[in-house]
């Protein structure tokens, strides 16, 4: 919630506390501008916040100037909704090669891509698979493994990443 433009704060036991969400909407609305996503944010000790860690994605490359730029940018926009500057640990990153998988946008931008799945209810008494991502198409995703089309219900997945497998071995070759 915001008011005149600013975030809005809560009074808990006397204390002002910032609302959770309204960190990750201006954080999130600040990349937008920039023509980037904000993949993954994790906020530690929430509400007294020790560290915040900002995962980011790009279409293109992710380069150590940008993060840098970043880093001082939102750190500003933080101190604005009163997070002062060395109170917290700051983290800005791309999500990595590896990264985990866990929203449908998350799938969509990993089309194509070869992941790791476990699952919370097995498939053919099977927990885990690992293929190549052909389709997401509403809560559903297809992998397919071994020339075989796996459709899996995204809420039935404990744990997915990308998973560069094909990648490492090509390499050692």
């Amino acid at each position: 919630m915001t008011v005149g433009g600013k975030p809005a704060f809560f009074m808990i036991g006397g204390s002002m506390e910032l609302d959770k969400n309204d960190i990750i909407s201006t954080v999130s609305n600040y990349l937008i501008e920039e023509n980037l996503e904000l993949y993954d944010i994790n906020i530690v000790n929430y509400p007294s916040v020790s560290k915040i860690e900002i995962y980011v994605y790009s279409s293109t490359n992710l380069d150590y100037k940008t993060i840098e730029r970043l880093n001082h940018q939102i750190q500003r926009l933080l101190e604005e909704v009163n997070l002062e500057k060395g109170t917290y640990e700051l983290i800005i990153s791309s999500p990595g090669l590896e990264r985990q998988l866990k929203t449908s946008r998350h799938y969509e931008i990993s089309l194509n891509e070869y992941i790791k799945v476990k699952l919370i209810d097995p498939i053919d008494n099977q927990y885990s698979f690992q293929g190549t991502l052909i389709n997401i198409e509403n809560e559903n995703i297809d992998l397919l493994v071994n020339e075989q089309i796996i459709k899996i219900d995204i809420n039935n997945i404990k744990k997915a990443r990308l998973d560069l497998i094909k990648f490492k071995e090509k390499i050692k070759n």
